[in-house]
């Protein structure tokens, strides 16, 4: 009786280790992943604004304002008012050397576009970065820096490109008409949508 009993056991004891080595050799089930919807990125919305070929139909008056000393030394910082009077929207300082090349003093890295109004003190309130005068003729006496102000009601995509003879055009002082920037400055207007100032200095 032993014998038999022992015989059964051995006998079921084989079955279940023979079970458990065919569920070893099953491989397992992989969870199944969530399928992710996914959706494209939307583009950023294209800036919206004026280009320089837009402003030939835009109105243009001298109404701004700039003030400054009329003669600096080499290497002296360089600070006048900018005053746009009772007119607002995005302000750009340009300046004209006497070379021919521009520069855009404002907006700059540290002081991004905004819309603004009123009177302001260059540099202080445009980044207030370190601006000296400077002479790139070294046999000459003196020499004429050109600094202008113009003020749009919308921002000016393109103004970075702006070129010596796109901006004289512009502010009227070019005799000749260049890239379609004809401008009729006919004094100051309450319904001009771009407002333009000029200061001129020389460097000893």
């Amino acid at each position: 009786m032993k014998r038999r009993e022992i015989g059964i056991a051995t006998v079921l004891l084989a079955i279940l280790l023979g079970g458990c080595a065919q569920d070893a050799l099953v491989p397992p089930k992989k969870a199944e992943t969530p399928t992710v919807e996914h959706k494209p990125t939307p583009l950023p919305p294209e800036p919206t604004g004026l280009k320089l070929k837009d402003l030939q139909s835009k109105g243009v008056a001298m109404g701004i304002t700039l003030k400054g000393n009329p003669t600096y030394s080499e290497n002296e910082p360089v600070r006048f008012i900018v005053d746009t009077g009772e007119n607002e929207g995005y302000l750009y300082i340009i300046y004209l050397d006497n070379q021919g090349n521009t520069g855009l003093l404002y907006p700059n890295p540290k002081s991004p576009l905004s819309e603004m109004g009123g009177k302001y003190l260059f540099p202080n309130d445009f980044g207030n970065m370190n601006i000296r005068a400077t002479k790139d003729c070294k046999e000459c006496e003196k020499e004429k820096t050109r600094v202008y102000a113009i003020l749009a009601k919308e921002p000016i995509l393109d103004i970075k490109d702006i070129t010596k003879d796109q901006l004289l055009s512009f502010v009227g002082e070019s005799g000749s008409q260049s890239k379609g920037l004809s401008m009729d400055l006919g004094g100051e207007s309450e319904h001009t949508d771009v407002s333009v100032g000029k200061l001129e200095f020389f460097v000893e």
